[in-house]
């Protein structure tokens, strides 16, 4: 291969991605990085998989005349291309797991999940099955349709609901658009569906018009313009295209023509295979690398036009000194732009003074006390069910941890355990006249008690979320979130050498399965999280006496 012109062909996912991963993949003089996938990755991408499967499962279950499942070809390419090619010439309505054929001139290649035959015309409509939501509850309108009636005309309008344009899985679509126009299977309009967990039992396929203007972007002579997801598509791969083209000339002579993007730490970097020979490697004192994911990569490059490449660089500025005429310009399309500048500042004035906590000054805070505090803390899986509620009461003469966790059980039992065991501390507080508040740290338990049960059995009006007096009281460098500040700002320590949301995910999985270790492991997990919401309390309520200053473990 280091011989020869390497063909460049860019699949869908190019396009969502950052554009250095694609030089990354074709120059030869980078590094081929070990990847070792983590096990919370490896779940997410099974889980992934396994949706797909449940999915392809459900369809064929049907017992469809008019579907054909092709991944029994993915062993072979062209056999593949070939099967599909002849699925469509057929007219099979719906097409399972096939393979479109390469577009060298455009730079593409790629396997869409579904294809979908439009009603009165031989073309095609792509679709993807993603595991995560598609529906938005605080919307509506939009199309859908359901297995067994798949195609856009028997799309039916939602009125109790809207959709979520996750800007990734249009993309993933033009990108299969664009490769049925090439081979001549394109439908007569251009829509795509995807098909998500919102109702695994009974999926829906939620249908999107790639022409429509729906995302807000970057525009040289406008500001900002929103633009469609074909729009959008065209621009990135096409970006993608020309990155990967400059980076196959690469052989590691001084001929070489220089990258076209180099490396911008974001938030991607951290799960991304090339980070131990990209991001990984920039000096310490790079702006990207150091705050990696405070900014987008836009935002540093319009600092890097001005100047700023350090750390050093931007602590020494305030706001004001950079939201001037050419970082506005080049950051016009972005929401919140001056207030995420504002907190990189202090992210690189904290990694300058090598902190990760500061106390805002002039902080006061009035945190509400009560007789009986609980802090509550929840899990929940990766479809979105809630299946552990722990607590931990405290008052002058009682402190202890309680948790309804039963993986045979369905969250709305396990809800309403707890809430009967809160009524019952409630009730005898009452009788004994005494005050109770119940803290948790962020919305998340607040809004999976409505989603479950009812507002009024949960009497929301006594819960108080502690994140909000966090952010109001403490300058964080990585972010506010629980473990950030138990640790470095009330020197909390989990017992768990690796605590974290989708490892606890993994746990409960293993607990399902009859694994008393991963069950204990996850228990003690959720106590851990209760008694740091307690810790961050006491704290907070330290810094307001005029004590608890950030501690660095």
């Amino acid at each position: 291969m280091r011989g020869e012109t390497r063909l460049v062909l860019l699949g869908g996912y190019a396009a969502k991605t950052c554009p250095r991963a694609t030089h990354n993949e074709y120059d030869i003089t980078v590094p081929r990085p070990e990847v070792e996938v983590s096990p919370e990755l490896q779940r997410l991408f099974d889980l992934g998989r396994d949706f797909e499967n449940d999915v392809f499962a459900q369809w064929i279950g049907l017992d469809n005349d008019g579907l054909v499942d092709l991944r029994d070809y993915d062993h072979d390419k062209y056999e593949h291309i070939d099967a599909t090619l002849r699925a469509m010439e057929y007219g099979v309505p719906v097409i399972l797991g096939g393979r479109l054929p390469d577009d060298p001139d455009g730079g593409r290649t790629g396997k869409p999940d579904i294809l979908l035959r439009e009603t009165d015309g031989p073309g095609y409509h792509p679709a993807d099955v993603k595991a995560h939501f598609v529906l938005d509850k605080r919307e509506t309108g939009g199309l859908v349709t359901c297995l067994h009636a798949p195609a856009l005309a028997n799309a039916t309008a939602l009125s109790d609901h809207g959709l979520r344009y996750r800007e990734p899985d249009l993309l993933q679509l033009a990108h299969f658009w664009r490769m049925l126009e090439v081979c001549g299977y394109q439908a007569e309009s251009p829509y795509g569906a995807i098909c998500g967990n919102d109702q695994s039992e009974d999926p829906l396929l939620a249908w999107y018009d790639l022409t429509e203007p729906l995302f807000r972007t970057f525009s040289r002579s406008q500001g900002a313009v929103k633009r469609s997801a074909l729009e959008r598509y065209d621009h990135e791969h096409g970006f993608r295209l020309d990155v990967a083209k400059a980076a196959v000339q690469r052989k590691g002579s001084v001929d070489d023509p220089e990258p076209l993007v180099v490396p911008i730490g974001q938030q991607e970097c951290d799960e991304c295979v090339w980070a131990s020979v990209c991001v990984d490697m920039l000096p310490a004192s790079d702006l990207s690398g150091g705050l990696r994911g405070a900014l987008s990569v836009r935002e540093y490059a319009a600092l890097r036009d001005a100047g700023i490449g350090t750390i050093e660089q931007l602590a020494a500025k305030s706001a004001e000194d950079l939201l001037t005429d050419g970082y506005l310009q080049d950051t016009a399309h972005l929401t919140r732009r001056a207030s995420r500048l504002r907190q990189a500042i202090i992210s690189a004035q904290l990694a300058r003074d090598d902190a990760v906590l500061r106390v805002k000054p002039e902080t006061t805070i009035d945190l509400p006390k009560a007789d009986i505090e609980i802090d509550l803390d929840i899990e929940w899986s990766a479809d979105n069910q809630v299946y552990l509620w722990g607590a931990l009461l405290t008052s002058e003469d009682d402190s202890r941890y309680v948790s309804f966790f039963d993986p045979a059980a369905v969250e709305a039992d396990l809800a309403r355990r707890c809430l009967a065991w809160l009524r019952d501390i409630v009730t005898s507080a009452r009788e004994q006249g005494r005050s109770l508040l119940v803290f948790h740290y962020s919305h998340a338990e607040r809004t999976h008690a409505r989603r479950i049960l009812s507002e009024e059995d949960w009497i929301l009006d006594s819960w108080v979320d502690l994140l909000p007096y966090v952010r109001d009281s403490i300058d964080s460098r990585y972010g506010h979130g629980l473990k950030v500040v138990a640790y470095h700002g009330a020197g909390f320590s989990w017992r768990d050498e690796d605590p974290g949301g989708r490892q606890s995910q993994i746990w409960y999985e293993q607990a399902v399965h009859g694994d008393a270790a991963a069950a204990a492991r996850l228990l003690a997990y959720n106590e851990d999280d209760v008694r740091a919401s307690l810790a961050v309390r006491r704290w907070l309520r330290g810094i307001g006496q005029g004590s608890g200053n950030p501690d660095q473990p």
